[in-house]
C-alpha cells in the first residue's frame, strides 16, 4: 500500500488527532507524554496481533505505512524549524542574558563534553554485551542523543511555577544545545562514515570538521539575527496583526530554507530569530492586538506539531528489533546518559565556583534531571545510513527518549517543588 504525501499527512494527521482525543478523554496525560504512549501501544498492539494471526498480514501492512513515514526528513527539514522558533518566542529574554554565562557553558562546553562521556561509556557497554561497536559511531551516538528537548521542558513550565532564572536557563539550554548537537553530529556522522570507508576517506581532518562546525553554527546564527531584524522593521510599518502573524511565519520558513541550502545551521538560525521575534523590541513594533494574537498561533503550532512528533516516535518503534540484548542496552542507555549528564553539570559547576560563581549541589540534580531528550534524537538516529550498528545505536536511544518523556518529564515538577526550584501554580495550562 503506497501513500502519496498528501494521502500521508492526512493519515498522520487523523491519527494523532484521534489518539489526542482518546488521551483528553481517558489517560489525561500531558500531550507528548500521553502521544507517545499511545504510539508505543498501537505499535506494540500491532505486534502481538501480527504473532497471533500471522495469516492477516497486520504486521506487513501497518511496516509498509510506517516505512513510508521519512521522519527525519519531517523532523529536520519541517517540524525542527517550527517547534525551536516557537520556543524561542517564548523564553524570558531579559531572564536568559541573566544566566547566559550557564546557558552558553552546557550549551557548547556541556554539549561537546556530554558527548564524549556517553559514547565512552556506550562504547564500553557494547563491547561487554558482545556487541560491534567501533569508537566513530559510539561517538555519533553520544552526539544524536545529547539534544535535550525544549518542549517537554515547556510542558513542565505550564503546570508550575519556577524561579524565573532557573526557567530560561533550561529553555535556552535546550533549544541552543538542539542547534550545536545537530551540527556536532553531522561532523562526526562524516567522520564515522569517512573511518569505516577506510584508505584516505578514514584519515579525515578533524580539525577541518571542527572549522566547519563553527562555520555552520555562527554562519545560522547570523543569519537568524538578520532576518529578524528585517522582520520586526517590516512590522513596524503596518499595523495589521494578520500580516505580522504571516511575516513571523515566513521568517521562520526563511531562515531555516535559506540555512540548509547555504549549509549552516537551520536550528540555531530560527532559534535567534525567534529570541529576536519574541522580544519586547519586537513586541513594540508590533500592532496592538498583533501580540496576542502571533503568541496564539505560535502556540497552537507548537502544540499540533508536537503532538504529530511524539505519535511518530511511538510509531517508529514498531521497527525495533527487540531482542533480551536490545532490552539491557536501553536501559543502560538511559542510566549512562543521566550519569554523563550528572557529571558534565558537576564539572562545569565546579569551574563556575573558581570563577567565583557557587552553584548548590541541589541544582546539579535539577539540571540533570531536567535534561529530557525527545524526539529530534529519533531523528538523528534514522538519519544514520545503514551498517551493522544502526539497530543497536537506535534501540539504545528509543530507550533513552521513553525513560525521558515518560519518568523524567513527569516527575521534574515534584522535583522542582521539592528543592525550592518551583512552586505549584494555582491555576496551571491544560496539558490534554
Amino acid at each position: 500500500m503506497t501513500l502519496d504525501p498528501f494521502e500521508m499527512t492526512a493519515l498522520i494527521l487523523a491519527a494523532t488527532t484521534l489518539a489526542s482525543w482518546i488521551n483528553a478523554r481517558t489517560l489525561k496525560l500531558p500531550v507528548a507524554v500521553g502521544l507517545l504512549v499511545f504510539g508505543l501501544l498501537l505499535s506494540a498492539c500491532v505486534g502481538l496481533a501480527d504473532l497471533a494471526m500471522p495469516g492477516l498480514g497486520i504486521g506487513a501492512l501497518f511496516g509498509s505505512i510506517e516505512q513510508q513515514i521519512d521522519f527525519p526528513y519531517l523532523v529536520l527539514n519541517i517540524l525542527l524549524a517550527y517547534l525551536l522558533f516557537a520556543g524561542a518566542m517564548n523564553v524570558n529574554v531579559a531572564a536568559l542574558i541573566g544566566r547566559g554565562w550557564a546557558v552558553g557553558a552546557l550549551a557548547l562546553i556541556g554539549t561537546v563534553i556530554t558527548t564524549i562521556l556517553i559514547a565512552l561509556a556506550f562504547w564500553s557497554s557494547c563491547r561487554l554485551l558482545g556487541i560491534e561497536m567501533p569508537l566513530s559511531w559510539a561517538l555519533v551516538f553520544g552526539a544524536l542523543i545529547t539534544p535535550t528537548d525544549p518542549i517537554a521542558v515547556l510542558a513542565m513550565t505550564k503546570r508550575t511555577d519556577l524561579e524565573p532564572g532557573l526557567q530560561a536557563q533550561l529553555e535556552g539550554e535546550a533549544l541552543f544545545n538542539d542547534g550545536v548537537a545537530v551540527v556536532l553530529f553531522k561532523a562526526l556522522l562524516a567522520y564515522a562514515a569517512g573511518a569505516g570507508a577506510g584508505g584516505a576517506a578514514g584519515h579525515m581532518d578533524l580539525a577541518l570538521l571542527a572549522e566547519h562546525a563553527a562555520i555552520e553554527a555562527v554562519g545560522g546564527i547570523a543569519l537568524g539575527l538578520v532576518v529578524a531584524v528585517v522582520a520586526v522593521w517590516i512590522m513596524g510599518a503596518v499595523d495589521d496583526w494578520i500580516t505580522e502573524t504571516l511575516i513571523t511565519f515566513a521568517s521562520a520558513t526563511l531562515v531555516y530554507a535559506v540555512a540548509l541550502n547555504l549549509g549552516l545551521s537551520g536550528p540555531l538560525g530560527v532559534v535567534a530569530a525567534g529570541l529576536v521575534m519574541g522580544s519586547d523590541w519586537s513586541e513594540r513594533a508590533m500592532a496592538p492586538r498583533a501580540t496576542a494574537y502571533i503568541h496564539s498561533f505560535w502556540h497552537v503550532i507548537d502544540e499540533g506539531m508536537n503532538a504529530v512528533l511524539f505519535f511518530l516516535v511511538g510509531i517508529k518503534a514498531f521497527s525495533l528489533q527487540l531482542s533480551p540484548v536490545a532490552l539491557v542496552l536501553m536501559a543502560s542507555a538511559a542510566a549512562m546518559v543521566l550519569a554523563a549528564r550528572w557529571i558534565t553539570v558537576s564539572a562545569l559547576g565546579a569551574g563556575l565556583m573558581l570563577a567565583g560563581k557557587k552553584l548548590p549541589l541541589k541544582l546539579y540534580n535539577v539540571l540533570t534531571w531536567a535534561g529530557v531528550r525527545g524526539g529530534l534524537s529519533i531523528a538523528l538516529v534514522l538519519s544514520i545510513p545503514d551498517f551493522p550498528g544502526r539497530q543497536t545505536i537506535f534501540a539504545a536511544a528509543l530507550g533513552v527518549v521513553v525513560f525521558s518523556i515518560v519518568v523524567q518529564s513527569m516527575t521534574m515538577e515534584a522535583l522542582a517543588l521539592r528543592t525550592g526550584y518551583g512552586s505549584a501554580k494555582a491555576d496551571p495550562e491544560p496539558t490534554h
